[in-house]
């Protein structure tokens, strides 16, 4: 499954500064501040060690600032929705562009959708999104906060999580430990 990571290096001033439609985003650079990368440069370069095809979205993004097999940058871009089809789509753009990005991957036909938000910011977000039209059951197959409970604290144990998630939906797993899906209890128990 290929994957698309919506994702900034620089955090909003304010409440999402863009402007934008259904495949255009122009950001307020001037709203912007710092140089913040977070968790996406270690989520797509353990997707690429992994034999994943990444595509990166980060206005913002510098050369070398990712490992990907392609990066769309700068403060106007256009994302069609052939590039979000079929696609497992994470969002972590640091309330630049939330909204646009889980809306475009909704709409543009992601297979699945995550994002790295706590769970008080998706509520502002899905508020919006219901506004907008899309369906509570729609909603409801979202993965947010993305990966799977590691209680990870790092960037990379937190780069970890998603991954994990990733895989195990790409190649249709549980992520059920694998003691408990094997039986462990009870090859112990017929000892």
């Amino acid at each position: 499954m290929d994957v698309l990571i919506f994702s900034s290096s620089r955090e909003a001033e304010m409440e999402e500064p863009v402007f934008c439609d259904r495949d255009t985003v122009k950001v307020d650079e001037s709203r912007c501040k710092g140089k913040s990368l977070g968790v996406a440069p270690a989520v797509s370069r353990m997707l690429k060690m992994l034999g994943y095809k990444v595509t990166i979205v980060d206005p913002f993004a510098e050369d070398g600032d990712y490992e990907a097999d392609e990066v769309i940058r700068g403060s106007t871009f256009q994302i069609s929705d052939d590039v979000v089809k079929d696609k497992y789509v994470l969002v972590a753009t640091k309330h630049v562009y939330d909204t646009w990005a889980l809306m475009k991957a909704i709409l543009g036909g992601a297979k699945e959708v995550s994002a790295v938000m706590s769970v008080k910011r998706a509520k502002v977000i899905l508020k919006r999104l219901l506004q907008a039209g899309i369906p509570k059951e729609k909603l409801l197959t979202l993965r947010i906060p993305a990966g799977l409970d590691l209680n990870g604290e790092q960037e990379n144990e937190i780069a970890l999580s998603i991954v994990a998630e990733i895989v195990a939906v790409s190649r249709g797993g549980t992520g059920v430990p694998l003691r408990d899906k094997k039986g462990l209890a009870k090859v112990v128990e017929e000892l």
